[in-house]
């Protein structure tokens, strides 16, 4: 397991505590890729994401000591709700400039911002924190695998089928079996270590 990753509490008790330079980058490499996912998901222009992204993370870095972790009350979920309601403030600026110069009803964010449910935003944000979790454990992982036992199971995760593999990678069936399944199961134990860290 990679040292990098302490403990979720420990990671954010540790910024509550000092908003020490090192803990804020950690938590920066962390969680900014599904902060920027989920920005992306709600149709912000690409000019405008990564200043948005700051945002968040600026509002994170100041509201962070007061937040309280519970049993119910997930980190995860505190960042998806800081990071879609600053979505939402973007969207009704532009609105309200848009407003300025007479064409609020034809500005596409504000449409978008009507059009956009609850329930619809939620689906984002947690689809993506399952990719973003799937990707950390990826990273994580690959340095303990062979190439080869990598390119087999992200063949598999194109679809191809186990015999076209075993030619593909001059592997037996048996072989090819064993090594996806040996990553998959080695894939499946890290996501739910990061969701146990950093959820």
């Amino acid at each position: 397991m990679h040292n990098e990753y302490n403990t979720r509490q420990t990671l954010i008790q540790r910024i509550q505590a000092n908003h020490d330079e090192r803990s804020w980058d950690e938590f920066v490499r962390i969680y900014r890729p599904y902060i920027y996912a989920i920005i992306r998901n709600m149709n912000v222009s690409a000019d405008d994401v990564d200043d948005l992204v700051q945002q968040v993370c600026l509002k994170v870095w100041k509201n962070i000591a007061g937040m309280e972790l519970t049993a119910t009350h997930r980190f995860r979920s505190w960042l998806s709700s800081v990071t879609i309601n600053c979505t939402r403030d973007y969207f009704r600026k532009s609105a309200r400039d848009a407003a300025r110069v007479e064409k609020a009803a034809d500005e596409e964010s504000l449409n978008y911002l009507r059009s956009v449910d609850e329930p619809e935003i939620g689906r984002i944000a947690q689809r993506e924190w399952e990719i973003h979790l799937t990707n950390l454990a990826l990273e994580n992982i690959e340095p303990l695998f062979i190439p080869q036992t990598i390119e087999v199971f992200m063949l598999s995760l194109e679809g191809m089928s186990v015999k076209d593999i075993a030619e593909k990678t001059r592997l037996s069936l048996n072989a090819v079996y064993y090594q996806k399944n040996r990553f998959k199961r080695r894939l499946v134990q890290e996501i739910a270590h990061l969701r146990d860290e950093l959820e």
